[in-house]
């Protein structure tokens, strides 16, 4: 670094002491606590099984390398654990480079999700739980066409994969990434050479765009899997570190900032919905005409759903949880104090054990990426900044 640059610091000190300043003059300890319940939670168990996710890639001319996986594990009373790993080591061709780490954050979502789903189904826990907010899940756009064919298509692609969905939802759970499975490729394959001969057909870029519509569509359905086709009914949440809502103060300091600057008991904030429609934007959710005729319930559903939110800290230090809880309309509903004392039984330093396994097994490092980048021989390959080093 440029030692100018440095004395940039210097400058910045003055700063961070304002800051500090207008924190405190934005708004009094008494009123943040107005809006706190104080509450010792009370530790009791519950079998849950927690989920997250992570991606790790590379550019080089031409095509990303990309990894990305979904890791879910529950523990027993009795100590005993079970645990699912869906994951997927491939290669995109992707055009726009801006639109590259929303693409992979859809598969990475769709790898998290059916791996907490495959391992629900079959184990029944009372409670799920993800790392990060539920709402988040729902802010994804959806691939365009455009994204890796410089071609205009007027939504062939898209009506493509329509049709190719109920194929995908049929066999939803045999395979780790359905829609990038080989014989749902080989069905791409298949009906683009029949609609546009063997050389268009056959081309990697037409056929990614075809999967990363279908990968989408699969994300749909498991999500909305995950909030209606569940039998027993769990307790689904969401436990974020972080959060920009300023939604209970109306301060330019975001809500949680303010709650872990002044608050100093255990216990709970007032419960709020989130607006999901709002928040995601709705009209992001795309699909071709053939899929919305068929999928129009289950689109319509989603928009519907009914997550309510509250700030929490339900063990000593300083952390201040942001939670999200979904409660099947068909269950009674759960007071953000249980859901504390469920939270309590698993806490290590303030945050769940859980989350913090899932995180730690999941995470794809930058050694894992050189370690496939060997095994793949691509070290010889360009990449987007060996022109400067």
């Amino acid at each position: 670094m440029r030692p100018e640059l440095l004395e940039k610091t210097f400058h910045l000190k003055n700063e961070l002491s304002s800051l500090a300043i207008n924190l405190n003059e934005e708004i009094t300890e008494k009123e943040v606590n107005e809006k706190w319940n104080p509450y010792i939670p009370q530790e009791e168990f519950k079998f849950t099984i927690a989920a997250d996710g992570s991606l790790n890639k590379r550019h080089y001319l031409g095509f990303y390398l990309y990894s990305i996986a979904g890791y879910s594990f529950g523990q027993k009373e009795d100590k005993t654990s079970v645990e699912e790993v869906i994951g997927d080591i491939n290669l995109s061709v992707i055009k726009k480079t801006e639109f590259a780490e929303s693409y992979f954050k859809l598969l990475m979502f769709l790898a998290e999700t059916k791996a907490l789903l495959k391992l629900a189904i079959k184990e029944k826990p009372e409670v799920l739980m993800i790392d990060g907010t539920l709402s988040s899940r729902f802010i994804l756009p959806p691939p365009k066409t455009n994204w890796f064919i410089n071609e205009e298509f007027k939504g062939e692609l898209a009506k493509l994969s329509g049709q190719m969905i109920k194929d995908i939802e049929k066999n939803i759970f045999d395979y780790d990434l359905a829609s990038f499975s080989s014989p749902i490729k080989d069905l791409a394959i298949q009906k683009l050479v029949e609609k546009f001969g063997k050389e268009k057909g056959m081309r990697r870029d037409m056929l990614e765009a075809v999967l990363s519509k279908l990968a989408y569509f699969e994300y749909f359905i498991l999500l909305h899997f995950l909030f209606y086709k569940l039998d027993w009914n769990p307790l689904i949440i969401g436990v974020a570190k972080t959060s920009h809502d300023t939604e209970i103060f109306n301060k330019s300091i975001p809500d949680i900032k303010l709650f872990q600057q002044h608050v100093k008991n255990l216990g709970y904030s007032e419960e709020r919905y989130v607006d999901i429609e709002n928040k995601s934007k709705m009209k992001e959710w795309e699909f071709s005409e053939i899929f919305e005729v068929i999928e129009r319930a289950k689109a319509e559903e989603l928009k519907d759903v009914q997550i309510k939110y509250f700030y929490s800290k339900y063990d000593k230090g300083q952390l201040i949880s942001l939670i999200e809880v979904y409660e099947n309309p068909e269950s009674k509903t759960i007071s953000p104090a249980v859901i504390n004392d469920y939270l309590k039984y698993f806490s290590v330093g303030g945050y769940p054990f859980l989350l913090k396994k899932v995180d730690n097994e999941v995470r794809i490092t930058h050694k894992d990426m050189d370690l496939i980048e060997n095994l793949l021989d691509l070290k010889n390959e360009v990449r987007g900044r060996e022109g400067l080093e």
